[in-house]
């Protein structure tokens, strides 16, 4: 049963299946498990969030961990790899739980975990090829308030969003 403070909304994939995407507010991370997506919402100093474009879909940049990795190594990896950015402060602020029914990943299981954090730009770099795929992703610095402008996500990404502007503001602002 979803609450108000768990908004979901579910997608359908292209072979009909529906996956159900619910939002968990937390910084306690590790009791959900397992997880196989990283992602950061990282700030810059002026409190803009970065985009980048992938496929033609403005997101916020993240990936998979690679074996042996924690999810502080894959977060710092990812927005290197994806984003060219480096970061001095990163804090959970969420995860969210897919319901994947007959997921042709099985590896993951029908029930999974992406783990959400918001981050304090260290330093952007000049864009480079992400090794994953070889494409250098543009990017794109947001006002924090105009973010679900670009990255339309439904009600999980307002409340992801709005919970990483919250720590932002309590937490990470200079």
């Amino acid at each position: 049963m979803m609450s108000a403070d768990r908004p979901s909304h579910t997608l359908t994939d292209d072979h009909g299946r529906r996956i159900t995407i619910t939002w968990i507010p937390t910084d306690r991370l590790e009791q959900y498990r397992p997880y196989f997506q990283v992602y950061g919402i990282v700030f810059n100093a002026a409190g803009q969030i970065l985009l980048i474009q992938e496929h033609g879909d403005w997101k916020i940049p993240g990936g998979t961990p690679e074996p042996g990795e924690t999810a502080e190594q894959t977060l710092c990896r990812e927005l290197l790899e994806e984003a060219d950015v480096t970061i001095k402060q990163w804090v959970p602020v969420g995860v969210q739980q897919v319901h994947y029914p007959h997921n042709p990943q099985t590896h993951q299981g029908e029930l999974f975990y992406q783990y959400r954090y918001a981050c304090l730009l260290d330093e952007q770099l000049p864009s480079t090829p992400d090794p994953d795929d070889d494409v250098t992703h543009p990017r794109r610095w947001v006002p924090a308030a105009e973010v679900t402008r670009y990255v339309q996500w439904g009600e999980t990404g307002a409340a992801l969003f709005a919970a990483a502007i919250e720590v932002y503001r309590a937490r990470l602002q200079g």
